[in-house]
């Protein structure tokens, strides 16, 4: 289920999404699983980073778009393991702001995300 709320399409799978969008197939994966299965997280967060620094803007924000659907997922669909749930939350969260440096869905002023300048 994570995966497809990650990808946020039912029918595509995260390999398939992670190549349709130039992105590391075992990347994606890290960050499912990491996800899916928290106390697994701290043994991922470093090939994530790692992998993550590697990408081009557009593919990042493909990342930090499917973080954000496992965040409202996981804060409206707490019901059955309220407990998992939370940490689930709490991880995708921590992803998002290792990798993008802020939490879009805990700032208090939400704001498009802009494409950054071209260093010169």
């Amino acid at each position: 289920m994570e995966s497809s709320i990650f990808t946020g399409d039912k029918c595509v799978s995260v390999e398939k999404w992670a190549r349709n969008n130039k992105i590391d197939p075992e990347l994606t994966k890290s960050i499912v699983n990491s996800v899916k299965e928290p106390e697994e997280a701290p043994y991922l967060l470093e090939t994530i980073v790692k992998s993550s620094s590697k990408l081009k803007w557009v593919s990042k924000k493909e990342i930090r778009n499917g973080l954000i659907r496992m965040q409202v997922h996981f804060s409206i669909n707490s019901d059955s393991d309220h407990i998992k749930a939370g940490k689930q939350l709490f991880i995708a969260q921590v992803l998002e702001k290792l990798l993008f440096g802020s939490n879009l869905l805990l700032e208090d002023e939400i704001y498009l995300e802009e494409k950054p300048a071209k260093r010169k």
